[in-house]
């Protein structure tokens, strides 16, 4: 496990107190990587970040643990915290067998678990993010088909997709829409661009070339309409929050999400949204496919009537 003493969690969350029972809180360090970690790294790279030696252990993969740690650190607490009898003062997060600990106000423990749950998603963003920009340096830990098919995506990373939705660039919220951006290229994009010419486009973001002046242009149309096409078909399955000019998406944490979840009224408008612009940006997108391959001229059919004149023209 990434933590394996209560002072290692100290070291990332400060209020946590240095006597919590070890084995009490062990527990919740593999329920939080499980539930936050495994789906957006993997169990293989989460059980290599756990399983580091305590000296010589390689540079950058110290680097790698400690920023998930961060992360980690407010997610054990937040799956903890409502299996234990916890208190709140000068000391942090107490067990109930301390003689100082008495029973948190309800509104006290709720600010403590939203708290939690929302730095814990943020900090679990930037450690994504951080590995996206060192990337090169993992290339063996993220050897994997599936990083790799990533790659190929039209839209294949969070920040190309916060560019055209509100999802403030967040990796979780690209991660969980990532299904429905594969079926959006494979049936929707497809049906416009034709199976060729999306393999082709594939096939060239694959290779890590900079793409020509008419792919970029290609592009810049195709991603905006499959990045609201896939926004209006994920967002009915999240649990999401309204942030002011963004939208987060809320923790596996049923508590959170009664709260803070958006309803669905708004939800469905969000979708109705994002929807109407996918219809124009896809419009668009046909409008430019059409004028680089335009079609035969029409020609006009003469229909005939049993006299062999002219009946009306077609």
């Amino acid at each position: 496990m990434l933590f394996n003493t209560v002072a290692e969690i100290k070291a990332h969350l400060g209020t946590v107190h240095k006597n919590m029972n070890l084995d009490t809180v062990l527990s919740f360090v593999g329920q939080a990587e499980a539930l936050y970690l495994v789906p957006v790294l993997g169990e293989g790279l989460v059980e290599q970040l756990g399983n580091l030696p305590a000296e010589q252990a390689p540079a950058k993969l110290v680097a790698l643990r400690s920023k998930f740690r961060d992360a980690l650190a407010y997610y054990v607490v937040l799956e903890a915290a409502p299996f234990l009898s916890v208190a709140f003062g000068d000391l942090g997060l107490l067990e109930a067998s301390s003689e100082k600990a008495a029973p948190s106000r309800q509104w006290v423990y709720n600010n403590f678990i939203e708290a939690a749950a929302a730095a814990g998603d943020k900090l679990l963003d930037v450690a994504l993010a951080w590995l996206d920009a060192h990337a090169a340096d993992y290339t063996d830990e993220l050897d994997s088909a599936e990083y790799r098919s990533r790659k190929q995506l039209v839209v294949s990373s969070a920040a190309q997709l916060g560019e055209y939705v509100a999802t403030g660039g967040s990796r979780r919220f690209f991660l969980a829409l990532l299904p429905t951006l594969r079926q959006v290229e494979e049936f929707e994009l497809a049906d416009v661009l034709g199976d060729a010419l999306l393999e082709q486009v594939r096939e060239g973001l694959a290779s890590g070339e900079a793409p020509t002046a008419d792919t970029r242009k290609l592009l810049a149309l195709a991603r905006p309409f499959v990045a609201h096409q896939a926004f209006a078909n994920g967002i009915l399955g999240l649990s999401v929050a309204l942030m002011g000019t963004s939208l987060r998406l809320l923790s596996d944490n049923e508590a959170v999400r009664q709260r803070l979840a958006a309803p669905a009224e708004v939800v469905s408008a969000l979708s109705q949204q994002a929807q109407a612009a996918a219809t124009k940006y896809q419009a668009r997108l046909q409008a430019h496919l059409d004028a680089l391959n335009p079609a035969a001229a029409a020609k006009s059919a003469e229909v005939r009537d049993n006299t062999g004149s002219p009946a009306f023209w077609v």
